[in-house]
């Protein structure tokens, strides 16, 4: 077993950059003895603790912080991410070597470094995995263990049993022949797991095994160029020879896709001089690039004048990026304010200062839509990264920002680990917006971190939302943010029109209620028919929500989570929309053969179909999760609405963010309450800030927008409220029942999630950790008086792609108090609760609550 210095990272105190480069001064840089050289390394992997290895003398110098080195690891070899010299050797086992220092072109500066180890620290996450994380995927080195078979597992195999597990693998094996087989694909092979089984084999001498480096998954892309070479008489050519020729005297060298594209039956040109020795053909590193279709259809002209509400914003971002220190600015301002001409200008005066920027989009559908409008009015070089872009481009686009030639950088919320040198202002365009928390295996707020990265950077930070959350606003009311507003829209244009419709005086055929109302019905007719178009909101994708038998009762529900199964029409399934469970519909009931199996409920496929049928001439298109997975899908679909192709837009909540489309007058929210039944305490806010960002996709040019929001719950304060625009009134009543039940901003959350395949298992990990949390409390009483424990519970999603959850919930009004009792509390489940098969989970200020 590899050794690691089991010491923690240092907590430290959120924004705290001074404390932390300390800490790295004063121990990382601490000579070791001259004869020999140890290095504390992190390494990909789900643990907190680092790792100590030896640099071996032919090596050379010790790696400074942020290289890459690889380094075994057991039987295999990682990539792991150097911290600076050990600061202790263990004792209990032995050191290994280093094997290899690795390149240049993904090592990270000290001052990234220093970053992402605050984040690691903060939000309680393994080291490794936050360095992991922060760069392109695929490109980690690794090793691979390959299996063969071997003589003795060749004679062994015609005694074995014909339907045995040993003879089937052995089977699979001489299949790949001395080449062999990778033991990860061996194992995909078999549905039963047989990892013990190949240890057995091994053992016996019947499996050999071999650890072969893996070559990245991506690579720096390579191109051919046409090089001229030195000739000296004459030689034979043809004119066109002749006329390649000449132009390569004035271009030495020249992509050969470049050269083609320039003279007919290319090709056999170059194949002739180079026989004749006149050219040679070389390989060079080219960057990838992100697709640009559909960006001309968001190229506006040029942009109005500011107004005084904008120039008084971009005045004070001004003076703060002349005072060169850290700054937070809340932009509020509501829809069609003019924010985005803000963010432009305040970048263009950052770059003009010889300093970078960061523009930080929550979905990336809108990067087109910016990206066009900011290479239509300024000549800097820019950088996109997001997940849309395939791993070569988004490798590349990375790569531009690490060599300083990208000024700007666009993206989603893992951009805020974007390599620049030198950030002068960092924006979050609709800061509101719960996708900058992300949920996967390493969890952060990028909004958050963007305040923590300006004050490191000594970097304004501007926070932009027409609806901001209730911690942001509560920040600038506290002072911490200084509040820029933007009250009214651009050339004075009016707000939409909003109407809440009550839905339950509505009749429609039947026992069944109608999906429209009959005044947004007539709404929608009446502006098709003056060749405007409409967006249809609806948060639900699908066709119906579920399926029900009448008489039995059997419903379509997903065996791996604790949901009912949705319909899908087009190929006529019932899926779960968390683990992509899939079965194919029936004409009868499964249970007990009835005809009687009727679909309730609706979602944006349904949506779709009525609108189709209600208004057969009007083209209609459907943006979600369904049609949205091709690449560059969104541009596709935005632009069929920008050139007015469409006059229908049908879909999720990814159509409420941010889309500039002048032509939209009307905008119909089908159903407003469904947000609001979620069990989590943002439930109104989330409802609140959905409403009025759709209701502000209405009426952005020059012709004036309605909404119409229909609703089961039409007196709730966040629907009455939306429909008056008062983010005000919002504001301070959501805050005083934040306040009666004390949740943020009153508190910091730490939520402790466990999930397991076992019910049992997971239920007796809940028991102990309750009677550890227990205990704790009765050790020290003043505990009491800082913390608020709630649970142990089953989550409200109780079981999520085969795996039974519960959560800890840990309130503390003072964060150091909290964040100190729950990295202690994670330190004593790793020591005392060793829970075989207990994934637990930490989410430092969470924000999805199921």
């Amino acid at each position: 077993m590899i050794s690691g210095n089991q010491s923690e990272i240092p907590r430290l105190k959120k924004g705290d950059q001074g404390g932390f480069l300390g800490f790295l001064t004063r121990n990382f840089f601490k000579k070791m003895p001259a004869s020999r050289q140890y290095i504390e390394v992190a390494l990909p992997l789900p643990v907190r603790k680092t790792f100590t290895y030896e640099v071996p003398a032919e090596l050379g110098e010790p790696p400074c912080r942020g290289k890459r080195v690889l380094v075994p690891l057991g039987r295999r070899f990682l990539t792991g991410f150097v911290l600076g010299p050990a600061l202790t050797l263990p004792t209990h086992a032995a050191i290994l070597p280093v094997r290899e220092i690795l390149d240049d072109d993904l090592s990270l500066s000290p001052r990234l470094l220093g970053f992402l180890l605050w984040t690691s620290s903060y939000y309680l996450q393994p080291v490794g995995a936050v360095l992991k994380n922060s760069l392109p995927a695929g490109t980690l080195t690794r090793s691979k263990e390959t299996l063969f078979l071997t003589e003795k597992g060749t004679a062994i195999m015609d005694v074995l049993e014909p339907d045995s597990m040993e003879r089937r693998v052995l089977a699979e094996l001489a299949k790949k022949g001395k080449e062999g087989i990778s033991s990860a694909l061996l194992r995909r092979k078999f549905s039963a797991p047989i990892r013990g089984l190949l240890s057995r084999m091994g053992e016996k001498g019947w499996v050999g095994k071999a650890e072969d480096l893996e070559t990245p998954a991506v690579r720096e892309k390579k191109v051919p160029w046409v090089r001229l070479r030195p000739f000296h008489g004459e030689v034979p050519l043809t004119g066109r020879q002749r006329e390649v020729v000449a132009f390569l005297q004035t271009a030495p060298e020249i992509p050969v896709a470049e050269l083609k594209a320039r003279f007919k039956n290319a090709s056999a040109v170059l194949a002739k001089l180079k026989a004749h020795g006149l050219v040679e053909i070389v390989s060079q590193g080219a960057f990838r690039q992100p697709s640009g279709e559909g960006l001309e259809d968001w190229i506006d002209g040029p942009p109005s004048l500011l107004t005084d509400d904008q120039k008084g914003a971009l005045r004070e971002i001004v003076a703060a990026l002349d005072r060169g220190k850290y700054q937070a600015f809340l932009l509020h301002g509501v829809t069609g304010s003019g924010k985005t001409e803000v963010y432009l200008r305040a970048i263009e005066e950052t770059l003009s200062r010889g300093r970078q920027a960061l523009l930080l989009v929550p979905e990336i559908s809108l990067t087109g839509q910016l990206v066009a409008y900011f290479r239509s009015r300024t000549a800097h070089p820019l950088a996109l990264l997001h997940s849309g872009l395939s791993a070569g481009e988004r490798y590349d686009e990375w790569r531009k920002v690490k060599k300083g030639l990208a000024k700007l950088v666009i993206g989603a919320r893992s951009a805020i680990f974007a390599p620049l040198e030198s950030p002068g202002i960092i924006i979050v365009d609709e800061e509101h917006d719960p996708s900058y928390k992300q949920e996967g295996k390493v969890r952060y707020h990028a909004r958050d971190l963007a305040l923590v990265r300006g004050k490191m950077e000594d970097a304004v930070v501007v926070l932009g939302s027409a609806t901001p959350s209730l911690e942001s606003y509560h920040n600038s009311r506290q002072g911490k943010f200084r509040l820029l507003s933007l009250p009214n829209r651009i050339d004075s244009r009016p707000l939409p029109e909003i109407r809440v419709l009550d839905m339950r005086s509505e009749q429609g055929e039947g026992r069944e209620r109608p999906l429209f109302s009959r005044p947004l019905r007539e709404a929608l007719q009446e502006t098709v028919a003056r060749g405007e178009q409409a967006f249809l909101f609806l948060n639900r994708r699908g066709f119906s929500t579920f399926a029900l038998c009448r008489d039995c009762g059997f419903t379509y529900r997903c065996p791996n989570c604790s949901v009912s199964l949705i319909y899908h029409l087009p190929d006529r399934t019932f899926r779960c929309h968390y683990c992509d469970h899939t079965l194919y519909a029936a004409d009868r009931c499964p249970q007990c053969a009835s005809s009687g199996l009727f679909l309730f409920g609706s979602g944006t496929q349904r949506l779709e179909g009525e609108i189709k049928k209600m208004l057969p001439q009007v083209p209609v298109i459907r943006m979600d999760r369904d049609t949205t997975t091709r690449k560059g899908s969104h541009q596709k679909i935005l632009g069929q609405l920008r050139r007015g192709e469409v006059n229908l837009l049908v879909g999720t909540q990814m159509i409420t963010k941010g889309h500039d489309l002048p032509r939209v007058t009307l905008v119909g929210v089908l159903a407003a309450d469904l947000s609001l039944n979620l069990p989590d305490f943002r439930a109104a806010e989330r409802t609140f800030q959905l409403l009025t960002q759709v209701a502000g996709r209405a009426g952005r040019g020059h012709l004036p927008g309605k909404v119409f929001i229909q609703s089961y719950n039409p007196t709730h304060y966040s629907i009455q409220m939306a429909r008056g625009q008062d983010y005000a009134a919002f504001f301070e009543q959501e805050l005083e029942l934040r306040r009666q039940m004390n949740y943020p901003p009153f508190v910091r959350l730490i939520n402790l999630r466990f999930e397991d395949n076992s019910e049992k298992r997971i239920a007796r990990f809940a028991q102990a950790l309750e009677e550890l949390v227990q205990r704790k409390f009765l050790e020290d009483p003043k505990l009491a008086r800082h913390l608020e424990v709630l649970g142990p519970v089953r989550s409200p999603l109780g079981k999520l792609k085969g795996r039974h959850r519960y959560q800890m919930l840990f309130k503390g009004k003072s964060w150091n108090s909290l964040h100190t009792f729950v990295e202690k509390l994670l330190t004593q489940i790793e020591t005392e609760m060793p829970g075989r098969g207990v994934k637990l989970i930490v989410d430092v200020d969470p924000v999805h609550m199921l």
